[in-house]
This record gives structure tokens, C-alpha cells and sequence, in this order.
């Protein structure tokens, strides 16, 4: 486990040196209004609920807001999962050879995603609600088992429930399921009283604690209506934008998980059909996370992004260990060999095959321009240098495009408007932009490419005012810069 632990230092450090994508660069962004006192939602639109926005403002208030800070806070964040992974996996003596195969758990969910995540996939929600997720899991199996206070694991349980709901609404089906198997389980053995007294009591108030904090902030800034818009009724409307289905993308994200990750699904595959039995309580629930995780991934036909099946790393990990564990012990078994020296160039090849893709991966980021700030490369900076050197204190600057720019002048967006997701605007959206941007001009906006024909197709008035107040002021690879031509 040391062992284990060393890799995913080494190239989680590694990777804490790359750019922040675009999503991550909003988050920051969002995360420091929020720490300068802008009302979250208010001062800047965007659809995810709060939970993501919350790890980045505690990470930029821990270390720094810069794009190693962050990562580095992330990567504190997997370590101790690692230890939770290896120590909760440990106690349920699943393997042959269970000191190794524990211990590889760790390295395939979290060594995995480090060598497979670039900038768009590094510090993503999908990656990181594996952790609330799997200790729902685990604190549920234990309580089932009694091996742990049930008052305490049941209010965790409500607690970690509360907190994935405030992460991504959407994924409430999956701790529905952990639910249903867990009260299915418990009713057959120890009836409906058990569950309605010593059960549900603890896991409310655990639930409804985030919840209650975060609608006491939401009433606080009157923002309520503009919350049930975003949790509820946007979404609907969103995945309605037929515009915005695009099944290469899926085709894509299928491809990049697929090819990075084949081995690991064979051995997923094969890991199923040896569940133990007297696991199925626990293994019900990682199977179901799988699959209903899968089914939410396809549904969410506006997204459909790389990063999504990040959800998928534990369940995957699991029952590839589970396998690949059963196909050692066998091999060895089968060669007969006795010596543990012997044995360990053997064991050694066969990791060394199943993580090949990874560390190629890897080895392939690091001499990644896109990607590697090791390299002193910063995909955006040079996007920026025309209007850095001109910048002064009382100017303001609008990014049609990716907020990264914000960053790197330091400054934060003066209009509500996400101007990261323009093409999942709505109608009305689009008519409070305009209105916005009229009554409150940025001293220099920039249009990224992609954003040319939306904008004027979209809100014609608005791109009307636009070319008649502002003067093109450079070409840059990625948009035009404007300037506002009264300033």
C-alpha cells in the first residue's frame, strides 16, 4: 500500500501541473465570487448545483486559487480515499491474495483516473462523487452487518445522501438504489420496525441538514425562484435543445473511455460472475451503481462528455480487482510456484499489462503542450496579451468563450450571464443577456469562434448592438476581442 500510495503521489503531482480546462476555469471563477461576496447564481448563471462550486472555494481557500493549488488539493482529496478504499476493502477478505489485491483496489480507481485525465477530466464532479458514493456503500453494508454504530452510520449515510444531491440532482436515482437493496436486505432479516425506527430517523436528519444549510442561504439572498428554475425547470428545457444532441460526441467518449479502460472492463466483466454470495448486499449496490450510473450518463443527451464516465471508476476497479485477484491466484497455482521471489517478476508482467494503456497515457501527457504546464505552456495566456497590456484598474472585460481569460487578467465577470454555455441558453436567457449587456457594456468583450453565428442567430438585437458600440480590436486564434468604442 505504500507502494500504492507512492504512484498516486508521483503522478497525481505530476498532473497537478496541468492547465485548468475551461469547466474547471469557471468553477474558480465562481468559486471566487462566491469568496469575494457575489451571490451564487445571481452574479453568475450556470445550471450545476452548489456542491462542485463548494469544493473549489474550500480548495482555493486551502491552497491557493492558482491551477496547482487546486490540484493539489484534489490530490489530498484521493489520498485519503485511498486509504478508505484499501482499509474498508481489507475487512472483507474478498481475495486470494488479499494484501496485494487490496491495495491494487486504490490504484485502479484513483492511479487510473490520474493517468487516463487531462484537462478537460481532471477535478470534474463525476470523478470526485465517487467518494460520497462509495461510503454510502460501505457505511450501509456495515450497519447492515452491525459492525458499526447504527446511529452514527445512518446519519453519515443521510449526511453523504445530502451531499451528492447538493453535488448533482440528477444522480439521486443511483442512492435510490443503494437505498431499495439496502431495506430489501434489512427487511428479510430484520423487519419493517427495525427500518422505520432505528433506520430512517438518523438518515433524515442527516439528509436535511446540507439541504436545510443550503436553503437557508438560498432564502437569505431571495434566490429561491431562481433555484427551483435551475434544479428543476431549466434541465427539462435543456435536454430538450435538439440543437445540442450531438451522438458523435457520445460515439467519442465511448471511444476514449473504451480504449483506455478495455482491460479493466473485460476484467469488470469477468469479476461479476465471482461475487461472493454472502456479499451480495454489498456488491448489489456497486452493481447497481454501475449500471443505473451507465443508464444516467446515456440520458444526459446534451452532455454526453468524456469526463461523465468518471462515475464508473469504482464499480469498474472493484470487480477488476475481484478478477484479476481470482486470475493470479490461479496462474500461480497453476505453475506451481512456491516461491514468493519467483512469484513476483510474474505478478509484476501481468500489472504491468493491465496498466499499460494508462502509463502510455500518461507518458503521452507529458509531452503534451495542451496539457503540460511543466513545459511552461499555457493554452490561453497568449489569447489574453493584447488586452493585458492594456487593461486598466476600472476596466471590465466579458468572455464569450472560455473563462480561463478571467483568470488570467484577473478579473470576474461583470454580467450574470455564463458567456461558458451559450448554446444552452433558452429563449428568455437570451432576452436578459441582451438587456443586461445593454445596460451594463464591458469595456473589452471577446467572442470565441464557435460563438460568431450563435450569438447573431440567436439574439439579433443583441449582436446589432454589439457591432455598433464596440471596434474589433485583435484576431486572436481562438475569437475576436472588442473594445467598447466609449472608453
Amino acid at each position: 500500500m505504500i507502494t500504492v500510495l507512492s504512484i498516486i503521489a508521483i503522478v497525481g503531482s505530476i498532473k497537478s501541473f496541468t492547465v485548468l480546462g475551461g469547466d474547471q476555469s469557471l468553477f474558480v471563477v465562481i468559486a471566487q465570487m462566491f469568496d469575494a461576496g457575489k451571490i451564487l447564481y445571481k452574479d453568475l448563471f450556470d445550471f450545476k448545483q452548489p456542491g462542485i462550486f463548494i469544493f473549489y472555494f474550500f480548495a482555493g481557500k486551502t491552497l491557493g486559487w492558482s491551477d496547482v493549488g487546486i490540484h493539489y488539493f484534489e490530490l489530498g482529496y484521493w489520498l485519503i480515499f485511498s486509504l478508505v478504499l484499501y482499509f474498508s476493502i481489507k475487512q472483507y477478505s474478498l481475495f486470494y491474495k488479499n494484501e496485494l489485491s487490496s491495495s491494487l483496489f486504490p490504484l485502479f480507481v484513483i492511479g487510473v483516473y490520474y493517468c487516463n485525465a487531462a484537462a478537460l477530466q481532471l477535478t470534474q464532479l463525476e470523478a470526485l462523487i465517487n467518494v460520497p458514493l462509495y461510503l454510502i456503500v460501505w457505511l450501509l453494508d456495515k450497519a447492515y452487518k452491525n459492525k458499526i454504530n447504527l446511529l452514527i452510520a445512518y446519519f453519515l449515510v443521510g449526511l453523504l445522501m445530502g451531499i451528492v444531491v447538493l453535488c448533482k440532482l440528477i444522480y439521486i436515482p443511483i442512492i435510490f438504489a443503494f437505498m431499495l437493496i439496502h431495506f430489501i436486505f434489512c427487511l428479510k432479516n430484520k423487519g419493517l420496525t427495525h427500518i422505520l425506527v432505528t433506520q430512517l430517523p438518523p438518515i433524515i436528519i442527516g439528509f436535511v441538514i446540507p439541504i436545510i444549510i443550503f436553503l437557508n442561504y438560498v432564502f437569505t439572498h431571495h434566490i429561491e425562484n431562481l433555484v427551483t428554475d435551475i434544479f428543476f425547470k431549466i434541465p427539462t428545457q435543456v435536454i430538450n435543445l435538439g440543437d445540442q444532441v450531438h451522438p458523435e460526441r457520445l460515439l467519442n467518449s465511448i471511444k476514449w473511455f473504451g480504449k483506455l479502460m478495455i482491460i479493466y472492463l473485460i476484467l469488470a466483466a469477468i469479476g461479476i460472475f465471482l461475487t461472493p454470495k454472502k456479499e451480495l448486499h454489498f456488491f448489489g449496490m456497486i452493481i447497481a451503481w454501475g449500471i443505473i450510473g451507465f443508464a444516467l450518463i446515456v440520458i444526459q443527451k446534451t452532455s454526453w462528455w468524456s469526463y461523465h464516465f468518471q462515475l464508473l471508476y469504482v464499480p469498474i476497479a472493484l470487480f477488476s480487482v475481484l478478477a484479476l485477484d481470482y486470475l493470479i491466484y490461479h496462474l500461480l497455482v497453476y505453475v506451481e510456484l512456491n516461491n514468493s521471489l519467483k512469484r513476483i517478476p510474474i505478478i509484476l508482467i501481468i500489472i504491468a499489462f493491465v496498466t499499460h494503456n494508462q502509463f502510455k497515457s500518461l507518458e503521452i501527457s507529458l509531452y503534451s503542450q495542451n496539457y503540460a504546464r511543466l513545459l511552461g505552456y499555457d493554452y490561453a495566456k497568449n489569447h489574453v496579451l493584447s488586452v493585458l497590456n492594456l487593461l486598466k484598474e476600472k476596466d471590465t472585460i466579458y468572455v464569450c468563450g472560455n473563462p480561463r481569460k478571467y483568470l488570467i487578467t484577473s478579473r470576474l465577470p461583470e454580467l450574470s450571464t455564463n458567456g461558458w454555455i451559450l448554446e444552452y441558453q433558452l429563449d428568455y436567457q437570451w432576452e436578459n443577456f441582451y438587456q443586461e449587456f445593454r445596460n451594463k457594456p464591458p469595456t473589452y468583450l471577446f467572442i470565441s469562434k464557435e460563438y460568431e453565428n450563435l450569438i447573431p442567430t440567436k439574439q439579433p438585437k443583441l449582436w446589432s448592438f454589439i457591432t455598433e458600440k464596440y471596434n474589433q480590436l485583435s484576431l486572436e486564434e481562438t475569437g475576436i476581442w472588442y473594445k467598447n468604442s466609449k472608453n
